[in-house]
């Protein structure tokens, strides 16, 4: 740990040297910067308020921030808003430079601010893997700690009146936390750095804290989700190959099972995952559940008034480093997921991924697979994604083959948790496409069948039979 901390110092160090020789425009200066850092679980979430004001002579439409590229890479979601209207801003990747190894993201406004105007922005942040067990090793019953480093400034390009910064933990065991000119406080499970006065541009000290944390530290290392759409049986099929690991502390020994048992009552105080739960659509239906070895045994499914529950139970408890993979599906109304558009065409509104909470996906590969015969596909996400494209899936009795949407995005948390929208053509006929397919089938068997069998297979020539003689 104290390696890589000296290795952030160099680095930041550097970029605050060379990072004025950008071509940024400095028309902002910072009244007042609050950030909030929610560590609540193994994802870091950052709620940045700015007030700005404009000190320049003309109006500026443009707000600038940066971030290591180091933890840009680890970064699954960035948004921007105004703080009064809540008017969502759109936040863009400007400029990497590789001698600092630092991301320049520029905030458009929607309105451009004048001379001496301030403006209230947001910024809302959310880091994966950058919460640390801490130590990386326990026994199997023992309280995990993490511990989480920062920057105790936000990284800007304008200098910073006043700037505080409070880190929200999930218990109030706070094991130490330091921070820039020692400025640091703590309140119950919160942790208040600063407040800071007159910051320089691009000013960098790091900040830590050390804190208890009991939950498991959930990521899913590939998600693959199959959606099925069926307008012959006005169905939707959802099916979900997920691989697990629990990223918390690891067991400083070989797993014991008796004390496993005894501990029972202990169990909610560690870092064990026991079991998930996955909130389904009401109308849900025919649920499955598998793992490698078969049907996974231990499971609740229920309907409620609002929702579907599936509960299930892996074959063994999750400790840290340890991986489960399974896979479960279901079937619900297509009616609350599609609807009808003039001109033919369907809307399918469906959320990209489910249930994430406070799980990580490293990778999730989305399929929707669309009826035989839809046409004139038109994808529309809330958010980009690494790779978007559009091919053929062949099914039971399929003769042209179904429209199939793959959409593939890394670094997946809850805030991804949006509905993407699939527009597509399908005509009323396609409906008897597989029937008439199905009986073209049969009656071309049957029709071979008759001809093979007024058919003769034999070889040489068939001897006449003789007529019996009378004696």
């Amino acid at each position: 740990m104290i390696s890589v901390r000296s290795l952030l110092n160099a680095l930041f160090a550097l970029s605050c040297v060379v990072s004025f020789a950008w071509a940024i425009p400095t028309q902002f200066e910072n009244i007042k910067v609050l950030r909030v850092i929610d560590v609540d679980s193994a994802i870091a979430r950052e709620d940045v308020g700015i007030r700005a004001k404009n000190i320049d002579t003309k109006a500026a439409s443009e707000y600038y921030f940066h971030l290591p590229a180091i933890l840009a890479r680890n970064t699954a979601s960035i948004s921007a808003f105004l703080r009064k209207q809540k008017t969502e801003l759109e936040v863009k990747l400007d400029e990497y430079d590789d001698l600092t190894d630092m991301n320049v993201y520029k905030v458009i406004l929607n309105e451009p601010v004048k001379p001496q105007e301030d403006i209230l922005i947001g910024l809302k942040i959310a880091y994966i893997h950058n919460v640390k067990p801490m130590p990386t090793k326990l026994p199997q019953v023992a309280r995990q700690h993490t511990v989480y480093a920062f920057n105790s400034y936000l990284l800007s390009p304008y200098f910073t009146k006043e700037t505080k910064t409070t880190l929200q933990t999930p218990s109030k065991n706070i094991a130490s936390h330091k921070g820039a000119q020692g400025k640091v406080s703590v309140n119950n499970n919160k942790v208040v750095y600063g407040p800071y006065s007159d910051i320089a541009p691009f000013s960098f000290d790091i900040a830590t804290c050390h804190f208890e944390n009991t939950k498991p530290m959930i990521t899913i290392t590939t998600l693959k989700r199959d959606i099925e759409i069926s307008h012959w049986g006005k169905n939707l099929a959802v099916e979900e190959h997920y691989a697990l690991r629990n990223d918390g502390a690891l067991l400083d020994a070989d797993f014991n099972r008796v004390q496993y048992q005894v501990t029972g009552h202990l169990h909610d105080q560690t870092n064990v995952l026991k079991g998930l739960s996955f909130d389904l659509p009401v109308s849900a239906r025919d649920p499955y559940f598998r793992d490698e070895v078969g049907n996974v045994s231990t499971s609740n499914f229920r309907n409620e008034n609002k929702k579907s529950v599936l509960e299930i139970r892996p074959r063994y408890p999750l400790f840290g480093g340890w991986n489960y993979t399974w896979y479960h599906g279901f079937n619900a109304d297509l009616g609350s997921y599609v609807h009808k558009a003039k001109g033919g065409k369907y809307i399918l509104n469906i959320n990209f991924v489910e249930n994430v909470k406070d799980m990580t996906i490293d990778k999730a590969v989305v399929r929707v697979i669309l009826p035989e015969g839809s046409t004139n596909v038109k994808v529309t996400t809330p958010f980009n994604v690494d790779s978007e494209s559009v091919t053929s899936h062949f099914t039971y009795f399929d003769s042209t083959g179904r429209t199939m949407v793959i959409l593939e995005k890394s670094n997946v948390v809850k805030e991804h948790e949006l509905s993407i929208q699939i527009e597509y053509e399908y005509s009323s006929f396609r409906l008897l496409q597989k029937p008439l397919v199905v009986s073209s089938a049969l009656f071309a068997l049957f029709f071979v069948s008759i001809i093979l069998n007024k058919m003769t297979f034999k070889i040489g020539k068939q001897e006449a039979k003789s007529p019996l003689k009378k004696e």
